[in-house]
C-alpha cells in the first residue's frame, strides 16, 4: 500500500440513532414486549456529498457469549444502501448498543488467465495496490501477466486487462458508527 493515504473525510454514513438524544421520527414508546417490535437502524451513506450504494454490516457492540465459544461480536444483519444512499436494516429485535459499518467491495486479487464478467470487482497483487480497485465493464480474459494498474485521474479510468475491460474507482476503507442503540417500531397487525 505505498503512497496510499485514504481520505476517510470523503465517505459519511449518516445513521439515525435513539442513543444519544431520542427523538420521535425513530422511537416508540411504550412498546409491551420484544415480540410486538421490530427493532431497526437506518440513515444515508454519501461519498464526496453525493448518495453511494455501500454493503453495510450491523454487529453488536458488547461481545455476545456463543456457545461452546469465547463471547464475541456478532453481525446481527446486513444490507446495501439503495443508490440514493439510503438504507433501513431491520435487526429482528435485537435492542443491544450496536456498530453501523459501511464497507467498499475490495473485490478478489488478479489471477491470471481468468475469465472476468461484468461488475466483477479485483484488486492488484499485494505490493501493487494504489488505492484503488477495478470493475469490470466487458466481459474477457486477463493475460498471463498482471498489468501495469492505472488510477482514475478524472479523465482516463478504462484500460484492458487481458482481453476485458475494467474501470478504476478508489477503495474507500470502512467506516463505522457507534455504539448507539436500535430504534424501535411498534409492529402492527399480525406481521
Amino acid at each position: 500500500m505505498a503512497g496510499y493515504i485514504p481520505n476517510a473525510a470523503t465517505l459519511v454514513l449518516s445513521v439515525q440513532t435513539d442513543y444519544d438524544s431520542p427523538n420521535a421520527a425513530n422511537v416508540v414508546l411504550n412498546v409491551p414486549s420484544l415480540d410486538a417490535a421490530q427493532t431497526f437502524v437506518s440513515g444515508t451513506v454519501s461519498l464526496n456529498g453525493e448518495p453511494a450504494s455501500k454493503e453495510i454490516v450491523v454487529l453488536s457492540y458488547k461481545k455476545q457469549p456463543r456457545q461452546g465459544q469465547l463471547a464475541e461480536r456478532i453481525i446481527i444483519a446486513s444490507g446495501n444502501s439503495q443508490t440514493d444512499g439510503s438504507f433501513e436494516i431491520e435487526l429482528n429485535g435485537f435492542d443491544e448498543p450496536v456498530l453501523v459499518v459501511a464497507m467498499d467491495d475490495y473485490g478478489d486479487t488478479w489471477q491470471a488467465s481468468t475469465r472476468y464478467i461484468v461488475e466483477d470487482v479485483i484488486h492488484p497483487t499485494t505490493g501493487k495496490f494504489e488505492g484503488f480497485v477495478y470493475e469490470c465493464l466487458a466481459e474477457g480474459i486477463s493475460g498471463t501477466s498482471e498489468p501495469e494498474w492505472w488510477i482514475d485521474n478524472g479523465s482516463t479510468n478504462t484500460g484492458l486487462v487481458g482481453t476485458a475491460v475494467f474501470k478504476a474507482r478508489p477503495f474507500y476503507q470502512a467506516i463505522v458508527h457507534g455504539p448507539f442503540l436500535p430504534a424501535i417500531r411498534h409492529r402492527t397487525g399480525d406481521d
